[in-house]
């Protein structure tokens, strides 16, 4: 009996491996979209961007973990777990804060800050997502690469949509792109490997 259980369990193990896979094209390919949309507007720097996430990738590795701190705050906003994986909500605070706080004082808030801010949150998110549900087991693995993959896409395109507050950033054109080129590599994948 417990023979047919881990056979079963190896099986849904290698489909999910098999759909990773498929996710993981449309994540090279959406983030490949997502850059190409930043570098086409002017007054985005994307060096900011990539300076943001690697001043979140340090300051979590050489200064603090912020995990525990920004899991209070995920389940203060959101008290489903799945709710605090799928949406960071320092950035959309930060978003509809862009908006009210110039109006409300008669501001001006530098976009640099805005990018670099927006980059250094989602970053964090991502990284309080990684932490959260890396697996120890193969099959574990295999499932925290398949949903990491389904939530990185989901956080670049919240995040396309908070720097829509300061940008005009085409949104439609990075999913449809994106998804486009996705299903063209995995067709390309997928001839390669039967011929």
């Amino acid at each position: 009996m417990e023979e047919k259980g881990s056979k079963q369990n190896s099986f849904f193990t290698l489909i999910k491996f098999f759909l990773f896979l498929i996710v993981f094209c449309f994540v090279i390919s959406i983030t490949k979209e997502f850059f190409r949309e930043m570098r086409s507007h002017e007054g985005l720097n994307i060096n900011i961007l990539f300076f943001s996430a690697l001043s979140a990738f340090s300051f979590y590795t050489f200064v603090v973990d912020l995990n525990g701190v920004y899991k209070k705050i995920q389940n203060f906003f959101f008290h489903s777990s799945f709710l605090s994986y799928l949406i960071p909500s320092f950035l959309i605070l930060m978003g509809i804060g862009y908006f009210i706080l110039p109006k409300a004082f008669n501001l001006e808030i530098d976009k640099e800050i805005f990018v670099f801010l927006g980059g250094f949150v989602v970053t964090s998110h991502l990284i309080f997502v990684a932490r959260d549900n890396k697996g120890k087991t193969f099959s574990g693995v295999i499932n925290y690469l398949f949903n990491f993959s389904i939530l990185y896409i989901i956080s670049l395109l919240l995040f396309s949509v908070y720097l829509m507050a300061a940008f005009e950033i085409n949104l439609s054109k990075i999913l449809v792109d994106g998804l486009t080129n996705g299903a063209m590599l995995i067709k390309n994948l997928f001839n390669q490997v039967l011929h």
